[in-house]
């Protein structure tokens, strides 16, 4: 399911699971705080995940196992 993300939306997810707030992600990467949450909730809908917790989870165990 990770393949369906566009690249951007796992960038924005990859940055929440390092542990920074949807405001610093938006910093970050030069974007609306809007942006980020249209990212993240486009990437947890294609995962079928429902929130923040379940988002990291379900990409730790994707990404390195």
């Amino acid at each position: 399911m990770l393949e369906e993300l566009t690249k951007r939306e796992k960038e924005v997810l990859g940055l929440l699971v390092e542990g920074l707030k949807r405001q610093e992600i938006a910093n970050k990467l030069f974007i609306s705080y809007h942006t980020v949450h249209n990212h993240l909730h486009n990437a947890y809908g294609k995962l079928g995940v429902r929130n923040k917790v379940e988002a990291v989870m379900y990409y730790l165990k994707h990404m390195e196992g």
